[in-house]
């Protein structure tokens, strides 16, 4: 849940660290927490240990265990240290000057003989922000696509309260937890997910506000929260939908916020007249006077915030769901007021305008879906594929993409290790970790940090800002339009947008916590948005409709994307997976700590469905769904339900771990509304793996 360590306590083999130790400033870049660190290197400017920063406001020197193992993921063995050609099916290290020849050669041929579209990047680990603005530059002069983590993380949540407030980040700082009267946590473990920062939440339930956690599974984050609400996998939606019906039948709404800054009203009304708290109750398992006590606690108890997680966005239904919860918050009135909102992980601060003259824009002749994606890979469409990230593992049907990837021309990794998606490339670059490359980071509090650069750059590794700009001049592209430093580019970028012309480099650098956004030029901060009471809708109001006059669409879970048509005879539960606080994205699986926490992979099983499959605790249980199955180990437990299995994703093939990834089970299906793809609530079967060992 977050926690300070003294600097004493850590470091690679336990040595001390000494009073003159070379401390460097930094910030967490891994869950968007925005967590303060103080980063000890040693005499040649590696990393010795990381801890938190006492003097950070937001999370006052407590941190996780993700930024504790950086040390041993920078320096172990799996790092990528030079430029790599694959020969007759092995690397063969070259320059990279030979690098960028050949990739700029390619790149200028596919173009040529298929067109832009024939060219598609999956960045979901591009880099900070100096390279995300080259990464930007980049393709506007070259027309690639880009798939970034939204399909796999936050499409959904973002294309949803996009269509409500016009914005698709978060209204309000997690700081406001304080100030609020309850917080209502729908499908988030932030206990593990924002451990950094969970002491907010801490905080403000000893200052009387009350908690109330709604999930499938029995969490960290239920531990302590004041009412815990178990639910159905997949039915949130439906609880949301009963929830408004009831606030709206007996006028517990802020009828003023309603008729004044609300759209859509009736259409919602009659959205969600059919769920009845009997029903809700049939479909969810929650109680129906459990239903209507919380709807009078949200009434009654202003402000109040949501803070929704991946458990209701990565899910195949996941637009019911989160249309509901926001509805709900908006005609309570939670909007736009100190104490009220919606806290989130997305805090998108705008792209910046015009860049590049029109004249040198190049655009995509094909655009593609995600989901589209891997058809136009195996069907010969995609010619050339840039990769930074893990595309094989953290995406669905693992074996499907690794197939598809292996099918291309050419493939360009730009990676830290040699995971099972750079495996796949022609040319593995290495890249700098966050640690090596200044920048902005922003949080859950709607702030944006300064970062500068605190460990030297390891081996050969570039970051994605040099990268490019290298790339774009052996393809005889304009160069002028590339900052050449993290500085130059974020001074570029405030220039060109509007809600950050006010953040200079300086004023981060000289305000502990960093400075709230949008912030004007003259410098004035908006700690949350929506205080005006204007929206930037079309109406510049809350849109509780969507744009087809249906309000919010239910979608029973059997029914939905990747479950539909299937056998619930065949497959009879649902499977999910989870993070963990040590294994939060496929870079933590490269620590030796992580994996000491987290010795291997496992799923978590119900005492009751592990009886009726005759399965005892550390047994070997395989997995099957309709795209394949995966052996792990079972771990009994009460915190799940029945019928319901839980896993974690992120491991692979060419990880420490060596194994299949979880996401190999799900199928390439998405929540036909926000797009999100699915990682959660997917139909399966499970049999005890006899003779497989413990």
């Amino acid at each position: 849940m977050g926690f300070y360590v003294r600097p004493k306590s850590l470091g690679l083999n336990s040595k001390p660290l000494e009073p003159d130790d070379n401390l460097r400033t930094s910030i967490c870049c891994l869950c968007n927490g925005g967590c303060g660190l103080k980063v000890s290197l040693d005499h040649e400017g590696k990393v010795q240990a990381v801890f938190g920063d006492l003097d950070n406001p937001y999370n006052k020197g407590k941190i996780c265990a993700k930024p504790m193992e950086i040390a041993q993921t920078l320096y172990g063995p799996y790092r990528v240290e030079y430029p790599m050609k694959k020969v007759d099916g092995k690397f063969e290290r070259i320059t990279w000057d030979e690098a960028l020849k050949l990739i700029a050669q390619k790149y200028n041929h596919y173009i040529q003989e298929s067109g832009t579209g024939s060219i598609v990047g999956i960045t979901s680990k591009i880099g900070g922000s100096y390279s995300k603005l080259a990464h930007v530059i980049f393709s506007k002069l070259t027309g690639m696509v880009n798939y970034g983590t939204g399909p796999i993380c936050m499409e959904s949540e973002f294309n949803v309260r996009k269509e409500i407030f016009g914005n698709g980040s978060s209204s309000g700082p997690l700081s406001d937890v304080v100030k609020s009267k309850i917080l209502l946590i729908v499908g988030n473990n932030c206990a593990q997910t924002k451990a950094g920062q969970f002491h907010w939440i801490l905080e403000a339930k000893r200052q009387g506000t009350k908690i109330v956690v709604i999930d499938t599974r029995f969490t960290e984050t239920a531990q302590v929260a004041d009412r815990f609400i178990q639910i159905r996998p997949g039915t949130d939606g439906a609880l949301g939908m009963a929830l408004l019906k009831f606030i709206i039948e007996n006028d517990l709404y802020d009828q003023s916020f309603v008729t004044e800054h609300t759209n859509g009203f009736e259409q919602l009304a009659q959205a969600v007249e059919s769920f009845s708290l009997e029903r809700a109750a049939d479909i969810t398992g929650v109680p129906s006077n459990v239903i209507q006590e919380l709807a009078r606690d949200l009434a009654s108890r202003q402000p109040g915030m949501l803070f929704e997680g991946r458990g209701i966005v990565c899910v195949n239904n996941a637009g019911a769901s989160i249309r509901a919860f926001e509805d709900l918050m908006s005609i309570l009135g939670n909007v736009g007021k100190e104490g009220a909102g919606i806290i989130s992980h997305i805090n998108n601060y705008g792209s910046a305008k015009d860049l590049i003259p029109k004249k040198d824009v190049v655009k995509s002749d094909r655009k593609r879906s995600a989901e589209a994606l891997y058809q136009a890979m195996e069907e010969g469409e995609i010619k050339m594929l840039f990769i930074a990230g893990n595309p094989c593992v953290n995406w669905p049907d693992s074996r499907r993409m690794t197939k598809a990837i292996q099918g291309l021309d050419f493939v360009v990794s730009h990676t830290l290790f040699l995971d099972d998606s750079a495996m796949q490339a022609d040319i593995v670059l290495p890249a700098t970790h966050w640690l090596e490359e200044a920048g902005v980071q922003a949080s859950v509090h709607r702030v944006l940090q300064w970062k500068d650069q605190a460990a030297a750059t390891y081996a050969e590794a570039r970051s994605g800002g040099d990268l490019f700009r290298q790339l774009a001049k052996h393809m005889g592209l304009e160069t002028s339009y590339f900052p050449d430093s993290p500085q130059k580019a974020w001074e570029l970028e405030r220039t060109h947008n509007k809600s950050i012309e006010g953040i200079t480099v300086e004023r981060m650098r000289k305000t502990p916590g960093g400075v709230h956004f949008p912030c004007s030029e003259d410098g004035q901060e908006a700690e949350r948005l929506y205080e005006s009471g204007v929206f930037p809708t079309t109406s510049g109001k809350v849109e509780l409709a969507r744009a087809n006059d249906i309000a919010i669409e239910y979608i029973e879970v059997f029914d939905s994307p990747g479950n539909q048509g299937v056998s619930r005879e065949k497959y009879p539960y649902l499977l999910s997976t989870n993070k963990v606080a040590s294994h939060y994205h496929t870079i933590c699986q490269y620590s030796n700590w992580a994996r000491e926490m987290e010795k291997q992979p496992y799923v978590e099983i119900h005492p009751q469905t592990a009886a009726e499959l005759g399965v005892i605790d550390g047994e070997q249980v395989r997995l099957e769904t309709v795209t394949g199955s995966l052996v792990l180990s079972a771990r009994i437990t009460l915190s799940v339900p029945r019928g319901y299995f839980s896993t974690q994703p992120y491991f692979g093939l060419h990880s420490p771990y060596g194994q299949t990834p979880a996401n190999s089970l799900f199928p390439v299906a998405v929540d036909p509304v926000g797009g999100n793809f699915a990682n959660k609530n997917i139909m399966c079967t499970a049999k005890a793996e006899r003779g497989q060992g413990q």
